[in-house]
């Protein structure tokens, strides 16, 4: 049987196999007579054993990916005894009814009578084959896993609603130890999406993948500590799949913070924490759009320090600024739940007032006047305001109201300020 062991080492199908498969193949065959293998044809891949004792400590040194086993049944069922943690290709020099004995040790794989070198390499090219094709299943599994556990953000894969695969940080963050444990508590993972206004919460949550294949959502979710994170959620369906999809899921609530922080700067007065002139303007237009479709009404209020920049001029700008601070405070402090507070300009404040009639918000003004006058300002001896109002009226745009409360303003400073006036319109 040498011959078929050279015939295999000068088979150039068989070299390149074991080259390009980069497979470590065993051969063992009891020979008596020549025992030499021509060393300049042997690959390095190939080891070559001349006696089933031999052949199992090269099997246990090599850990070979197959062995091609030709030895007589007795000697081939001692060798199976003692190893099989290999791909076994027993070459059947015998009578059949052997096979079922080597089958019971493990013997999978079977060359029958009559054996002719063609059909050894036919079955070697077999098996080889098979077992590149499941090496390569392994090598894709493999990577699909370092893919998952090399995101940082939380990563996972659904199944009809089920998440069937998962990055470790997805596993941590909602404080389970494994896929499995999570599987058998979590139904699906629009559980854990919390019901706040601006963020994505499904109805219906069985349809939330799809919507996230659509366009992505911005969700908020507790982790295992309680601590609420917001993530940007998109999802993929995986090709020619409609049952999975791949879904990612990136932590943004630093971003978020970031941008909330950058909002409130922009439509914030920095010197008395109120509201700024950009941010009224834009209230006050949505309020406007309101009452111009019939909802509602409401009234406007300027509302200006007297004598402001001779507070700067004496007390110096230190003490004028700090009496702004202090007179925020106090209008803050009385202001409804529903009324906006703004800083106009300079010592100028502007009030929205919903639901509010004219006599209503003057009512409301002179109140506010009244404790500005009795309260008493660092540094100042005393500290007054005047202030105009204005009702809303059908067929007159936001800028008029604020011109009319403007109007009101400037007639009761002639009148000699620490006043409030209500702009009516004359009589024709």
């Amino acid at each position: 049987m040498v011959k078929l062991l050279h015939f295999l080492l000068e088979n150039t199908v068989f070299q390149n196999l074991l080259q390009d498969l980069d497979i470590t193949v065993l051969y063992v065959e009891e020979e008596t007579g020549q025992t030499d293998v021509t060393e300049e044809l042997q690959p390095k891949c190939l080891f070559v054993a001349h006696s089933a004792e031999e052949g199992q400590r090269l099997a246990a040194e090599v850990q070979p990916d197959v062995i091609l086993l030709n030895l007589p049944v007795s000697r081939a069922e001692l060798f199976m005894n003692l190893v099989q943690s290999a791909r076994v290709i027993v070459i059947c020099q015998e009578e059949q009814a052997a096979v079922w004995r080597l089958l019971q040790k493990g013997a999978r794989h079977f060359i029958l009578p009559p054996v002719t070198p063609n059909r050894v390499l036919e079955a070697v090219q077999e098996s080889l084959y098979d077992l590149s094709l499941k090496r390569e299943v392994t090598r894709q599994r493999d990577m699909v896993r370092a893919v998952l556990e090399f995101q940082t953000d939380l990563l996972f894969i659904l199944e009809d609603d089920q998440v069937i695969d998962c990055n470790t940080t997805f596993l941590q963050f909602f404080g389970y130890e494994d896929l499995l444990s999570f599987q058998e508590e979590v139904l699906s993972v629009a559980d854990f999406f919390l019901e706040e206004k601006g963020y994505y919460c499904p109805l219906n949550k069985t349809m939330w993948v799809d919507d996230c294949a659509v366009e992505p959502k911005r969700v908020r979710m507790k982790n295992v500590e309680g601590k609420p994170r917001v993530f940007y959620v998109r999802a993929s369906q995986l090709p020619d799949d409609v049952t999975r999809f791949i879904v990612l899921c990136t932590d943004i609530t630093e971003l978020e913070q970031d941008y909330k922080e950058n909002e409130r700067l922009a439509v914030t007065d920095s010197l008395t924490g109120l509201y700024n002139r950009f941010k009224y303007q834009a209230l006050l237009a949505e309020q406007w759009e309101k009452a111009y479709y019939g909802y509602d009404t409401f009234s406007v209020v300027l509302m200006d320090v007297d004598h402001f920049q001779s507070i700067n001029d004496t007390y110096g700008h230190d003490y004028g600024d700090l009496a702004l601070v202090q007179l925020s405070d106090l209008l803050r402090k009385h202001m409804r739940p529903q009324d906006t507070l703004a800083r106009w300009e300079g010592g100028t404040f502007a009030l929205l007032l919903p639901h509010a009639t004219g006599r209503q918000a003057f009512q409301f003004a002179e109140s506010l006047r009244f404790f500005v006058e009795t309260k008493k300002f660092t540094g100042l001896p005393k500290l007054t305001v005047s202030f105009g109002a204005a009702q809303h009226e059908m067929g007159i745009g936001r800028e008029k109201v604020l011109q009319r409360a403007e109007a009101a303003l400037q007639q009761a400073k002639r009148n000699g300020r620490n006043q409030g006036w209500l702009f009516r319109k004359e009589k024709k």
